[in-house]
């Protein structure tokens, strides 16, 4: 039996918000698809950072979505080029087929961007067909290697030096006070935001900067983003309260097996505490309990991911240029 796909492209914000119910089925088909790719993280990212036009290529075969690649057109330097809905704030971009759409079908996709000329994909993950497939028919492709994201597989037989430290700062954090840790529920989404916007942004004070969460922009996105991905099960927002004051507090996301740590916070009256590593050890045993089979530091070679195990995942970026 020969089956037809159909592609098509939308640039009207409204059609894409429309487009949900049926983006999170192609997202549960999709076993290498992360929370960044769900409609949870990337609906809200649209709606805040407006940066060029609207470009998003579907495929769909016998009416059924079955491939979609979000894409935007920005127009600042070094050229104007396409990018993926998320770019500069999310770890991993990419677009989203379904296991029977085959190479063949996503590189015709690719085909429809002729008009755009260049199309830029950093951050793409291992195994991403967006990486290995031939260029279209008349354009050229290049390949870049980019910032890996650090892993430590689960279950983990943590770092002997790290073992120690757990215990060491929960001894100290039990004697100083009462420790209690919370995974927010919907209803404990945005207060333990507003925490982790306190936190973030106290930890980094001392340090003489502001932090990501102190762009107006960003913490916007932030507050819309959390409830959706709660409601999409992705969410994963530890607290740690201390004599039931919030002192540390980590965001992150869970799904298909991976857990990602993508920001957390801490009261820095109380660094001698470790609560850092106290909320992070908190979200890899949740994570373990839970069944996911990796905990993923996420973009970065900041040396603490290496304290706990984890070793590093090569990601890579393409560069596609047309022609004519």
């Amino acid at each position: 039996m020969t089956f037809t796909f159909d592609s098509s492209i939308i640039n009207i914000d409204n059609e894409l918000i429309g487009l949900e119910p049926e983006w999170w089925e192609l997202w549960s088909a999709c076993p290498g698809a992360t929370p960044f790719q769900s409609p949870a993280w990337l609906i809200p990212w649209r709606r805040h950072f407006r940066d060029g036009d609207l470009v998003v290529v579907t495929l769909r075969r016998s009416g059924r979505l079955c491939g979609l690649l979000p894409l935007f057109h920005y127009r600042g330097p070094p050229e104007p080029r396409l990018l993926p809905l998320g770019a500069g704030n999310t770890d991993y971009l990419d677009g989203l087929f379904a296991p029977d759409v085959g190479p063949a079908e996503v590189t015709a996709l690719l085909g429809r961007l002729v008009p755009w000329r260049v199309l830029d994909l950093p951050q793409l993950a291992p195994g991403s067909v967006l990486a290995d497939i031939p260029a279209p028919r008349g354009w050229t492709g290049q390949g870049r290697a980019e910032e890996p994201c650090p892993i430590l597989p689960l279950p983990a037989t943590l770092p002997r030096r790290m073992q120690q430290n757990l215990r060491y700062y929960r001894r100290r954090a039990e004697r100083a006070g009462t420790l209690r840790f919370e995974t927010a529920t919907p209803d404990r989404v945005a207060p333990l935001l507003d925490s982790l916007i306190r936190l973030h942004g106290a930890r980094w004070t001392t340090k003489g900067e502001s932090g990501v969460l102190a762009d107006a922009t960003v913490e916007r996105f932030h507050r819309d983003a959390a409830p959706a991905l709660a409601r999409g099960g992705l969410l994963r927002l530890h607290a740690l309260h201390l004599d039931g004051q919030v002192v540390a507090v980590l965001y992150g996301m869970q799904a298909k097996g991976r857990c990602h740590y993508y920001l957390s916070g801490f009261e820095p009256d109380f660094a001698e505490l470790g609560l850092g590593t106290l909320i992070v050890g908190h979200a890899i045993e949740t994570a373990t309990s839970e069944g996911a089979f990796e905990f993923d530091f996420l973009r970065g070679t900041e040396a603490y991911k290496y304290r706990w195990g984890a070793l590093d995942r090569t990601t890579q970026g393409r560069l596609l240029r047309h022609g004519a």
